[in-house]
């Protein structure tokens, strides 16, 4: 158990180095890879399920007496960034409508579960957090397919139904799964099960990260302006999602903690479950967008955790947080 879980933190730790070696891998070798595209479903449905065991119903029912910061990021989720995608993509590559779909489907997809890890490491708001992941994994089956449906349905036709069927699979049942077990168990899974399954949760991870990188590997060995302005538009999209959580949180005065977990949830996507729904269900260049983004998401997250660490209020917690810690030392024995 104890390698297992020194596996797991070494993975984590360099997250951002292991998912750039997989991108390269999979741009380099794509024949070789190909055949992960096969299992990808069932590897985003037992990572979904891994990372859903650290809360149940409760985490919900907090969220639902204090809606306000969820009901925020959630519309900076699924209304504000899908249409800012849309526009953007319209007024930067109008003859290339596909790539827009591609930032829209990116824009469309719930928040990812790789911002537990995240507010775990930025001392976010963690049980805000978990309650927005779950919350919008649930609702993912229905919300995706009809974002589509609304702002891109005239540019490419889609198998809504299919594309619904497929996150239940992937995301909305793993979820349900894991969060009937934590309250049956009364949260026991999230301290035996949830350690074991995390260092082969992120493996599943890296491995669909690769099965992406294969769908990009014709894009990036060709590269033309119109991929340049496309990789532009992501990152100043991934910008923007981080920043206007960041602002909503205090805006409407919540603490730093929860203020940082809505820029983690705001700026973040479930990338992975976007790859799998553009190889299964939209042409080529839809999923170009959506594969990128991962080459630099998780550098970007750790830089924009120090710039708001770095922030007014970022300071205040952390002295605070730094004098908690000194109130809660035990005291050193007096001198004789």
């Amino acid at each position: 158990m104890k390698y297992l879980l020194r596996a797991d933190a070494f993975v984590g730790r360099h997250m951002a180095l292991f998912v750039l070696l997989c991108v390269t891998l999979g741009v380099a070798f794509p024949t070789f890879f190909a055949p992960i595209n096969r299992v990808t479903m069932g590897l985003f449905a037992f990572m979904t399920f891994a990372s859903s065991l650290g809360g149940g119903f409760r985490e919900l029912r907090d969220v639902a007496l204090h809606p306000l910061p969820a009901v925020l990021t959630l519309l900076i989720l699924h209304i504000v960034m899908p249409v800012v995608a849309l526009w953007t993509g319209g007024l930067l590559f109008p003859d290339a409508p596909l790539f827009t779909t591609g930032l829209v489907l990116e824009y469309a997809i719930p928040t990812g579960v790789a911002t537990l890890m995240w507010s775990n490491i930025g001392r976010a708001n963690v049980t805000f957090c978990l309650s927005l992941v779950l919350l919008d994994t649930l609702c993912s089956p229905v919300v995706v397919p009809l974002t589509m449906r609304l702002l891109s349905g005239s540019v490419v036709e889609m198998d809504t139904l299919g594309m619904m069927g497929d996150l239940l699979i992937m995301v909305a049942i793993p979820a349900a799964l894991a969060m009937t077990l934590y309250q049956l168990t009364g949260g026991r899974v999230a301290q035996t099960w949830k350690p074991r399954l995390s260092p082969f949760s992120k493996m599943a991870m890296l491995l669909i990260v690769i099965s992406n990188a294969t769908g990009c590997a014709p894009f990036l060995r060709n590269i033309t302006p119109t991929l340049v302005l496309v990789m532009a538009a992501v990152f100043f999209l991934c910008l923007l999602g981080f920043f206007l959580g960041f602002w909503a949180g205090r805006l409407v005065k919540t603490d730093f903690p929860t203020a940082e977990a809505m820029a983690l949830n705001s700026g973040m996507r479930n990338l992975s479950a976007g790859a799998v729904l553009a190889q299964q269900y939209f042409p080529t260049d839809v999923l170009f967008p959506v594969a990128f983004s991962p080459l630099f998401l998780q550098v970007t997250t750790a830089f924009i955790l120090k710039g708001l660490r770095a922030t007014k209020a970022g300071r205040a917690d952390q002295a605070a947080w730094e004098q908690a810690q000194a109130d809660s030392a035990p005291a050193s024995s007096p001198t004789h």
